[in-house]
């Protein structure tokens, strides 16, 4: 299906594997050009880079710690003078971890909101300065499942995600009615982060689900895809929830 991306300027945070790396590469099998934002491997950055560029389109890449406003603001600038600037926008960097509450440091609780928050707010304010000059664009924020259910020894990470919803729905209100911001919210998926704590936790996860299984990251990288698209203008201040059924909304 052709969902008129073609053309369109995306920078995807944290796209140099997993969830980012099925969205980065659907924008790019649709025909937009892509910045490859990455903290990590190089390497696994430039398969990335590699795969999309396959399709034809402009992509680029660029290690910049979300966490870090000057970081971002740099990578913006780069964006800018190689890419061109944005039309989409997709918050996708981010990490789990377990840790009683008990036990859970200052420093664990700071990083965690730091990434996913803050994250979140360094580039929004980015990508929404040359949104408002263009009079146009799409932001769309990646939470969790369990922003809404919570989850033991996960409080952290609940927490962080539960304040990227209301950001969502306050920044859609503000950017309103020509740049749309929604999120999505998925459940476990698999990625290295969920095998990260072993086979037992993902089959004991699956079980909870009416469907019996975890996303796959193409499954969640449709939802992000839809939001970007011209199919999905009639929505914003949305929280997508692709999760099997763990939870039910509506």
């Amino acid at each position: 299906m052709d969902l008129k991306l073609k053309g369109k300027n995306v920078l995807i945070t944290g796209s140099s594997m997993g969830i980012g790396r099925a969205i980065a590469l659907g924008f790019a099998e649709q025909g937009a050009n892509i910045l490859i934002n990455y903290i990590g491997s190089d390497q696994e950055a430039e398969k990335v880079l590699l795969q999309a560029k396959e399709y034809g389109v402009n992509v680029v890449k660029y290690r910049a710690d979300v966490s870090d406003s000057q970081q971002v603001r740099d990578m913006f600038l780069y964006m800018d003078n190689h890419l061109g600037t944005i039309d989409i926008l997709v918050n996708n960097a981010g990490f789990a971890q377990n840790a009683p509450i008990t036990e859970l440091t200052d420093e664990q609780w700071d990083k965690m909101i730091k990434v996913h928050l803050y994250g979140n707010f360094y580039n929004c304010r980015e990508a929404a300065k040359r949104m408002k000059e263009k009079n146009k664009g799409k932001i769309i924020n990646i939470s969790s499942e369990l922003a809404s259910l919570g989850c033991e020894e996960f409080t952290h990470y609940s927490a962080a995600k539960g304040g990227i919803n209301a950001f969502t729905k306050s920044l859609a209100r503000e950017l309103a009615p020509n740049i749309l911001v929604n999120a999505v919210a998925p459940s476990g998926t698999h990625t290295a982060i969920l095998q990260a704590f072993g086979e037992n936790y993902i089959v004991e996860e699956a079980a909870k689900y009416p469907l019996k299984r975890l996303a796959q990251p193409e499954e969640i990288a449709n939802t992000v895809l839809f939001l970007a698209s011209a199919n999905a203008d009639f929505y914003t201040g949305q929280i997508l929830t692709p999760n099997g059924g763990v939870v039910m909304n509506g």
